[in-house]
């Protein structure tokens, strides 16, 4: 294990973690939040930026980096700048337990959107709600994709750094030409936020509150600007154009690359994003014939429903109505919904498509064998066949899911009010989706539990968001044998 170039690596994230503080100073100044506001920016940048150029000072001649080193150090990085972004929320005594500012900004960065804040505008100054939201949008593509523009000689080397970071079983066409596929998904990504942010802002919304849901959108962690949600502008444009948004975002980022290369053939023939379609299709049909008696306007209510199908999807979490006062069979579907989240590849968490329509694919050609022993049955995802350590791959990280999921459930047991709380608060954490069903409610508020569930509920948010082995892997007995 290479841990000299690991720090290095680390300090240098830190550094660049301590200018993007610098944009929510502006707004502090902006909005004239008051000198403890601005101080407690100055002295997080100061800190953090410190703390990195102490860890980066010397770069390590061994530059060795293979995929064990690649899975710690997004491991590390995520605990750590989790750790440093929580200082603003916690040195501007807007959040007075340090345990709720790391649990806020570990919210962030692994775009969950969960809460221990319970109506933002009256406890946050603007700064720091331009801080939260923008964690998030850092936290959409990946802190650790930074590393690419700093570390500019990593060459095949970032390549590990992707497979450690970015959600989902594959990466696609990215790893082919790491540098420049960054920089153009990163631009599309900021593109895409900006342009959501002024549709917004035309639809009637605020200026500044259209660029907080603008980042929460497209990081699809959605922290909520009002109790009530997006329910709060009661406006049909605004509904759609988040409704877009975020179905946009729960897309697989290689969509966008191909889509810059005018590769429009291969999306439209993409598997995973007709297995994507008909999910929500179906979803919509189920949750839409069980809300029949409480719909007047049926038009009203397919808008409702697939607004938060995709609000779920893609991990957004965002909501439109009450959904507590939907029917069980709503509520079921959405807990569904929940496990499976978003695209491979996309900011949204879960299980993710692809493992799901693989694993039935699985189910179904083990019943074929069933049928017909003799006969060989490949198994093919976009007309390639699916060897047997995929097919493995997937149904171990279902079981390692179900153990994380199961030890998560039984510590926040102690702390819920009851089975149904700690289910869908658990579901809620590992997909990296905020909202809990019984809980919490459309407000998404943490605040009741104790210190000791909030922590562990953020340990349980880096897991979800790295997709748990790149935290196995940093607490395995091998990698700190030869620390």
């Amino acid at each position: 294990m290479n841990w000299p170039y690991i720090q290095y690596l680390i300090g240098r994230l830190l550094m660049v973690l301590s200018l993007l503080m610098l944009p929510s100073l502006l707004v502090a100044v902006i909005y004239q939040n008051g000198i403890k506001v601005i101080l407690s920016f100055v002295i997080s940048m100061v800190i953090t930026f410190i703390v990195g150029k102490v860890m980066s000072f010397r770069q390590p001649e061994k530059d060795v980096f293979f995929a064990r080193e690649g899975f710690v150090l997004v491991s590390l990085s995520w605990f750590l700048i989790s750790l440093f972004g929580a200082l603003p929320f916690y040195l501007s005594g807007a959040v007075y337990s340090f345990v709720d500012a790391l649990f806020e900004a570990v919210s962030g960065f692994t775009t969950t959107g969960a809460s221990v804040l319970v109506d933002t505008l009256d406890v946050l100054p603007e700064s720091l709600m331009f801080w939260r939201s923008f964690t998030l949008l850092v936290g959409g593509m990946g802190m650790l994709i930074f590393l690419l523009y700093i570390v500019p000689n990593m060459g095949a080397k970032g390549v590990y750094v992707m497979r450690a970071e970015l959600p989902g079983p594959t990466t696609g066409k990215l790893e082919s030409r790491v540098s420049s596929s960054i920089y153009i998904l990163y631009f599309i990504y900021l593109f895409l936020t900006v342009v959501f942010a002024v549709l917004l802002w035309m639809a009637g919304v605020p200026w500044f509150e259209s660029m907080l849901l603008s980042m929460g959108t497209a990081g699809t962690g959605g922290f909520n600007i009002y109790p009530s949600s997006i329910a709060h502008y009661d406006s049909r444009a605004v509904e759609t154009i988040l409704l877009v948004a975020m179905f946009t975002f729960g897309l697989n980022f290689n969509f966008f690359y191909l889509a810059y290369e005018r590769r429009w053939k291969e999306i439209l023939k993409d598997e995973e994003l007709k297995w994507y379609i008909y999910i929500i299709l179906g979803a919509l049909a189920i949750i839409s014939f069980a809300l029949i008696p409480y719909y007047d306007n049926f038009f009203r209510m397919i808008h409702d429903v697939l607004f938060n199908i995709v609000s779920i999807m893609s991990t957004t979490a965002y909501t439109t109505v009450d959904i507590l006062q939907w029917p069980t069979a709503a509520h079921t579907t959405i807990l569904l919904l929940m496990f499976v989240g978003g695209m491979s590849g996309s900011t949204a968490s879960g299980l993710k498509v692809i493992r799901i329509g693989i694993y039935l694919r699985s189910i179904k050609r083990e019943i074929q064998h069933l049928l017909a022993p003799n006969r060989v049955i490949p198994m093919t995802y976009n007309g390639k066949r699916i060897e047997k350590n995929v097919h493995y791959g997937i149904v171990y990280y279902l079981m390692t899911y179900l153990a994380v999921f199961v030890l998560i459930l039984v510590v926040l047991s102690f702390d819920a009010q009851n089975f149904s709380s700690a289910f869908s608060a658990t579901i809620a954490t590992i997909s990296n989706i905020g909202g809990s069903l019984d809980l919490l409610g459309p407000s998404q508020d943490y605040a009741s539990l104790s210190d000791f569930s909030k922590i562990v509920m953020s340990v349980g948010m880096i897991i979800g968001r790295l997709e748990i082995y790149p935290v196995v892997i940093l607490l395995s007995r091998s990698t700190w044998r030869k620390f």
